[in-house]
């Protein structure tokens, strides 16, 4: 009696672990969630929040990991800040994931504010995203290391196309930089590797005072409308190209880092979730082994 207990619990309690998986959380008319931010502050890490078309007058701060925020067209997906601070605000949360949306009109509460500001926070992804009348396009801030901003159209921002300050080992490419202030502004910054992206007609395309992030990736470099990088003399594209790149969109992987949580495809919250593979077998090998000590305790 005891052991067939004890298999019952072992069971309820590795079903309960198998069920728990990744969520999409649906924003707009109609949805669920009415608001981004709602739908952040009700996620998991490993939800996936997909936010429909239409226009979000947001300033949307993420404290959570392992999150992703995905828009379905990012032209006609729009966050407007209202000039009140940043569209998205990164706060020290990582492995988070931003793609497919326009966000605009950032700006007025500090100096970091940006379309997106990622503020002390790492193993984050900004792509396949436009960038249009914020005080910067992208800001990354504060110790931010090791962040990807790639398949972005950052154009027509006030100061900065991207502004990378205290910050390193970031990997900026394949992104359109044009019309800013300055295309990217690097203070403070280093080991950041910058390549294969457009400096289009920027009032000053980059500035570095630091000399210790690399303009290219040892093969090939960026794309200069005018070439100058101003700050450090050290600061150089080694391989700057002959033309305009082609800025594609990025996959976004919006599965969980595996060692958090094995890779599964989304579910709506409340879905039954299925188990994976591997926790079918090892459920399968903890009942036979307990059924065996059945069998044996029957025969003694």
């Amino acid at each position: 009696m005891i052991l067939k207990k004890t298999l019952l619990c072992v069971i309820v309690i590795l079903l309960s672990a198998g069920f728990a998986a990744a969520a999409t959380l649906n924003v707009g008319t109609g949805q669920t969630y009415s608001t981004i931010q709602s739908a952040v502050d009700a996620a998991s890490p490993g939800d996936i929040i997909s936010v429909g078309e239409g226009t979000y007058a947001e300033n949307i701060v993420i404290k959570k990991n392992d999150i992703s925020v995905i828009g379905k067209n990012k032209e006609k997906t729009i966050i407007d800040s209202k000039k009140i601070g940043s569209g998205i605000r990164i706060d020290q949360a990582n492995n988070v994931k931003i793609s497919g949306f326009t966000i605009q009109n950032s700006g007025g509460s500090g100096k970091e504010d940006a379309g997106i500001t990622i503020y002390s926070a790492h193993n984050n992804m900004v792509a396949n995203s436009i960038f249009t009348n914020n005080v910067a396009g992208i800001s990354i801030y504060s110790g931010s290391n090791n962040n990807i901003i790639a398949g972005n159209d950052i154009k027509a921002n006030g100061n900065n196309g991207i502004f990378i300050f205290s910050s390193s080992s970031n990997k900026i490419y394949n992104n359109n930089i044009q019309k800013n202030k300055f295309g990217i502004y690097a203070d403070s910054a280093r080991e950041n590797s910058i390549y294969s992206n457009n400096f289009i007609e920027n009032n000053n395309q980059a500035y570095d005072n630091s000399g210790l992030n690399s303009w290219d990736d040892g093969k090939s470099g960026n794309y200069w409308s005018t070439y100058s990088i101003q700050g450090n003399k050290n600061s150089r594209d080694n391989y700057p190209l002959s033309k305009a790149v082609t800025i594609e969109e990025v996959p976004v992987l919006t599965t969980p880092p595996p060692q958090e949580q094995a890779a599964q495809e989304p579910k709506l919250k409340g879905e039954t979730e299925k188990s994976s593979p591997g926790f079918t077998v090892v459920l399968v090998l903890i009942s036979l082994i307990i059924m065996g000590a059945l069998r044996t305790r029957k025969i003694e």
